[in-house]
């Protein structure tokens, strides 16, 4: 890690320096005006009440978490924390998320891109190639990946991370839709240099709280939670988080409903004249080609339905990405599929 990270001396905040309980807090300049909700008081820095629960409810011991603002936030913390600016860099496969390049260009780190083969699997002898020539500081994997739902080898994720003497972050965002998916939280006992990013932003249903989890070796739990911002988590978020969590019946119940329904609208995908390919996916989204991808998310928006068009990426020409509705959107949807294939040239007319 950078030298001034790990000789920095961390901000103290007053939840930091008094932990226990009182009937009186006059320690941090926080208003006494509030309900029984505590909104009034700062949150906890640490999230200690979620990563208990998280602990309980996902099986990552509690020293092996930290939480941040959105996986957005760890992914950039990661690279203040490892890359020193103008000189390090990370490598990534694209097609994948882009955030990971836009946060190290944010943060004047270079970007090593390597495409993914022509079946969207990791090129991993190129990888590893590039990762012996350019002795990297971080490499991004996104598995299931985003925007191809494909899950990769943990094997292969393994092998890479051996290889790489700098921080491999695994991304699982979307395990939760993968069946018989293998995490790589198991690798970390054997290589404390693999990182693990999960999220309560997609099957959880807390996009808008901004949740995300780092699972790591206590020692890179420790520097992160010294160089995050002392109060990046809300109270709220938390309270959310810890509420969600504790229903998991609820999560299960809606990762099995998007499960059928992916199955359901992969194939229905397929009957559809226009459809050139669908991609097999492991996530709550399809990745569908098109023939003419502006035109289709075009007649989609007047439709009132958005999707998001991915055709710009490499490998993924006519791509159009579908999130995988309720079935009552689903079936809007199709309706509005079926619509366009009897489009007629002046345009589209939706019901």
């Amino acid at each position: 890690m950078n030298k001034h990270i790990r000789e920095m001396v961390p901000y103290s905040s007053a939840r930091d320096e008094f932990s226990g309980h009182a009937d009186i807090y006059l320690d941090a300049n926080e208003s006494w005006l509030g309900g029984n909700d505590g909104i009034n008081r700062y949150p906890d820095p640490l999230c200690r009440k979620l990563r208990k629960e998280i602990e309980k409810t996902l099986g990552i011991p509690y020293q092996m978490t930290a939480v941040g603002n959105g996986s957005d936030e760890i992914i950039d913390m990661l690279i203040r924390i490892f890359c020193e600016p103008g000189k390090d860099s990370v490598m990534i496969e694209r097609p994948t998320y882009g955030e990971y390049s836009v946060l190290a260009s944010l943060n004047n780190v270079a970007v090593i891109d390597v495409p993914l083969q022509e079946s969207l699997q990791l090129d991993k002898s190129g990888m590893l190639k590039a990762i012996a020539e350019r002795k990297l500081k971080i490499l991004f994997i996104c598995s299931p990946n985003n925007p191809t739902g494909i899950v990769y080898s943990l094997d292969d994720i393994a092998e890479l991370a051996d290889c790489n003497e700098g921080i491999t972050v695994v991304d699982e965002a979307y395990s939760d839709f993968s069946e018989d998916f293998r995490s790589a939280v198991s690798l970390i006992e054997s290589n404390k240099r693999v990182v693990v990013m999960r999220t309560l932003s997609k099957a959880w249903g807390l996009a808008g709280a901004r949740i995300g989890i780092m699972a790591a070796d206590p020692e890179i739990i420790a520097v992160f939670n010294k160089a995050k911002a002392p109060y990046n988590v809300s109270r709220l978020g938390q309270d959310a988080a810890i509420g969600a969590l504790v229903n998991i019946e609820a999560e299960k119940a809606v990762v099995d409903e998007i499960r059928r329904e992916r199955k359901r609208l992969g194939a229905f995908l397929l009957l559809l004249p226009y459809i050139r390919w669908v991609i097999p996916s492991e996530a709550n989204f399809i990745l569908a080609g098109v023939d003419d991808p502006g035109r289709f998310c075009s007649y989609l928006a007047s439709c009132g339905i958005v999707v998001r068009n991915r055709s710009s990426e490499p490998l993924l020409s006519g791509g159009v990405r579908i999130t995988i509705g309720s079935e009552e959107e689903n079936m809007k949807l199709e309706e509005a599929l079926v619509g366009y294939s009897k489009m007629q040239e002046e345009g589209p007319v939706c019901r």
